[in-house]
């Protein structure tokens, strides 16, 4: 007779048990699962992020280039003679004072932007 008691008691503690059991454990499953979902969002985020910035320099540079054979077309159409074709070609020097070139960042800025320009970096003398 006890354990038909003691089936019966199992019986209602699970049915009584189980709802609650679940419903803690959706909880904790939902949590871990947003959890995940909210790092794969943020990596695909930046990788389309950076999807998007190769696509804006390699058309940045395709623009160039087209910039570059129109103006390099027009001097030729023109007739003028090679040299005169070269310096106008040529891109100017980027210049800093010495100040400015103590300063770390603008320094780095600048020979950045004349290796972009296929020149160089002139320092003045004050």
């Amino acid at each position: 007779m006890t354990d038909e008691n003691n089936d019966k008691l199992m019986t209602a503690f699970i049915e009584k048990a189980t709802p609650k059991l679940l419903e803690a454990l959706t909880g904790h499953v939902s949590e871990h699962v947003q959890k995940e979902i909210s790092g794969l969002v943020a990596n695909s985020k930046s990788l389309l992020d950076e999807v998007k910035q190769a696509r804006a320099e390699r058309d940045a540079i395709a623009e160039k280039t087209a910039s570059d054979f129109t103006q390099l077309k027009t001097l030729l159409e023109r007739g003028e003679s090679p040299a005169a074709i070269k310096s106008a070609l040529k891109p100017e020097q980027i210049t800093l004072t010495r100040e400015q070139a103590r300063d770390v960042s603008i320094y780095r800025r600048a020979r950045a932007q004349a290796q972009a320009a296929g020149t160089s970096v002139a320092i003045l003398d004050d």
